[in-house]
């Protein structure tokens, strides 16, 4: 018998003025944030707080 492997499921926060969503996913090379606003993201440790801080000021609006 085999260990189901689970999926985590990422974080998400709304960003204030666009309504963007800003997601947080663990990766293998780390925590990753993505705005699907600015499409702005990166890999870095501390991806939750500044994914946090990335949705209370970006003001790009998302193409979709």
């Amino acid at each position: 018998m085999t260990k189901q492997q689970t999926t985590p499921k990422p974080t998400v926060f709304r960003a204030v003025h666009t309504d963007a969503r800003v997601t947080v996913t663990e990766g293998a090379d780390g925590p990753r944030w993505h705005c699907s606003g600015c499409s702005h993201g990166r890999t870095e440790n501390g991806a939750l707080e500044v994914a946090q801080d990335h949705a209370q000021h970006c003001a790009i609006l998302p193409l979709s």
